[in-house]
């Protein structure tokens, strides 16, 4: 065996540790993605990381990181599916009852025109056309307001059955942990990672970045969303969480002290304004801003970074 057969072997080694660890990221996001997008997104970044430092001590921090990760996602899985499995026949529940309730009332309703059918069919007529048309008046004013309470009840039912599809889609909209454009944290998970951090006594600084397109308004479109979430995910290390905060903002806890995370923003910043190319073509000028802000999520002054173009 040669000498370099050795280097060999532990270049492949590493190199097949580097494509399962991509491969287990993705198949998380692919398995579940409600949940997995963020793992994928933090594995990732731990892989690059590696790939420039493959050290066996980094190798083996990673190793213990996949671990964590993974287990963290299982036990997040296992209570997003049974929080939605939960709500999905809470909701179902109560769309049941409504129809149930719909439909006794129709039946309702049925039997009192089949009973006034058979009143019609049995009645006397008289001959005389001013009486004759008196009754044919009663009976029509007794068809339509059985009518127009049959048609109440049924909107005021079908109404009730909206509201409730639309609170069971708040429920689920308030498990979601992920943003669905591009697979980060959603603000519900962060919100709730502050308030955890917070009672803990050891949050973390918190970097809020601000997207514009110069000739666009404030609003940015899906395509640029998911390369500013790309350029963002390259910039931050493993343990760095990063959030899709609202529709152009992305909000970063920074494992760190509040100067480091100052500097290290100063530094992310140029690449993330600029040019960035369309998917239906063209190319379009991107602003930004970065402000480290409180608990609250209030802009701070402390730090304002202004745009930079490369």
């Amino acid at each position: 065996m040669s000498q370099d057969d050795p280097l060999k072997v532990l270049h492949t080694a590493v190199n097949c540790y580097l494509t399962t660890l991509q491969t287990v990221a993705d198949g998380l996001a692919q398995a579940c993605p409600p949940i997995g997008g963020p793992y994928r997104h933090r594995l990732s970044r731990l892989r690059t990381r590696l790939a420039f430092d493959a050290s066996s001590e980094a190798l083996e921090e990673s190793c213990a990181i996949a671990e964590t990760e993974i287990h963290e996602y299982a036990r997040k899985t296992s209570a997003y599916v049974e929080r939605h499995g939960i709500e999905l026949r809470r909701g179902a529940g109560g769309v049941e009852d409504l129809a149930q309730q719909l439909a006794q009332r129709q039946d309702f309703y049925a039997a009192r025109l089949r009973q006034f059918a058979k009143e019609m069919e049995a009645a006397a007529y008289p001959t005389e056309p001013e009486r004759l048309s008196e009754i044919v008046a009663l009976q029509a004013a007794v068809l339509l307001e059985c009518v127009e309470h049959m048609t109440h009840e049924s909107h005021a039912l079908l109404a009730r059955i909206h509201q409730e599809v639309a609170q069971v889609n708040r429920r689920m909209a308030d498990i979601e942990l992920t943003d669905p454009t591009t697979g980060l944290m959603n603000r519900n998970e962060m919100e709730r990672r502050i308030r955890e951090r917070k009672s803990q006594g050891d949050l973390p600084p918190l970097l809020l970045f601000d997207i514009l397109l110069e000739l666009e308004g404030n609003d940015l479109p899906t395509d640029i969303v998911k390369q500013v979430a790309e350029r963002l995910g390259s910039q931050f290390r493993h343990n760095d969480l990063i959030c899709r905060w609202a529709g152009r903002q992305f909000l970063v806890m920074f494992q760190g002290l509040p100067e480091t995370a100052a500097s290290r923003a100063e530094q992310i910043l140029p690449w993330i304004a600029g040019r960035y190319l369309r998917d239906a073509g063209g190319k379009v000028e991107v602003t930004a801003q970065v402000h480290l802000v409180g608990p609250e999520v209030v802009e701070a002054s402390s730090l304002a970074v202004p745009a930079t173009s490369r």
